[in-house]
């Protein structure tokens, strides 16, 4: 028969001062121990190097002697000094269990998870074991603005408006998935005063062409009622970890 494990809060509140010890066991000669435990993953290896969340599974496994009916256990895992997530115990008649739960991780997070498991008798004798896993995360590079498209001059209508296009290219040796931004800020030349900052897309919709060729958009628009102007235009792009690439700059004129 199986048992659900319901945590003991008042009696195991200590449980989630977690420790760096590889292992450690509060163990009675006559009372419950453990014959095999095991937490997984040992390690953390990611297959890729974009910087993304992943989501991983983290267990317990073993085989608890002495466990009788009223044994009940509790267990925890967490990310460095994060709040601790519990983990839902199953403990067999012939004494082996498992816990597991899910847990989100970023690829670019450099943290250690701490786990630990305990099993209590009524009578207060336990069994612990704790254990930590570092984990490395994967490095990020910053974005590179490769060129710049848009009109060095345009003329304002005589009626209506007219579309000025602005496209970005640009790379990431890792992957453009490391991208979080690209932007465009809008300068008045004589005061230096920002006109706005424009966020580009490279998602196929909103007037880009083709999504994820690294050739960011963005479209704005002039009408008969502007005045004649000089811009100067920043550009930056900035990566999920928050390098940012080395910022460039043009300059757009708006005659009549």
């Amino acid at each position: 028969m199986r048992h659900t494990l319901i945590p003991l809060w008042v009696l195991l509140g200590s449980i989630l001062l977690l420790s760096c010890e590889q292992t450690t066991a509060d163990q009675q000669v006559d009372g419950i121990r453990f014959e095999s435990i095991s937490f997984v993953p040992a390690s953390i290896q990611y297959a890729s190097n974009t910087i993304q969340d992943t989501t991983i599974t983290v267990a317990f496994q073993g085989v608890l002697l002495g466990a009788s009916p009223s044994t009940q256990g509790v267990a925890f895992v967490s990310k460095s000094s994060f709040t601790a997530i519990p983990l839902e115990i199953l403990l067999q008649d012939n004494g082996s269990f498992s816990a597991s739960t899910q847990l989100t991780l970023n690829t670019g997070e450099s943290t250690t998870l701490r786990a630990q498991i305990e099993f209590v008798q009524p009578s207060g004798q336990r069994a612990r074991y704790e254990t930590s896993v570092p984990v490395e995360g994967v490095a990020d590079e910053a974005p590179v603005i490769e060129s710049i498209i848009h009109l060095d001059s345009v003329q304002i209508p005589t009626s209506g408006t007219q579309a000025i296009l602005f496209i970005a290219e640009i790379s990431h040796s890792i992957s453009l998935q490391n991208v979080a931004s690209v932007t465009m800020e809008l300068l008045d030349a004589a005061t230096n005063d920002s006109r706005g900052v424009f966020t580009l897309v490279d998602n196929g919709q909103d007037g880009d062409e083709q999504a994820n060729d690294g050739l960011y958009f963005v479209g704005l628009s002039i009408g008969s009622d502007n005045q004649p102007a000089s811009y100067i235009l920043q550009w930056n792009a900035i990566s999920v970890t928050g390098l940012s690439a080395t910022q460039k700059t043009t300059t757009l004129e708006i005659v009549e």
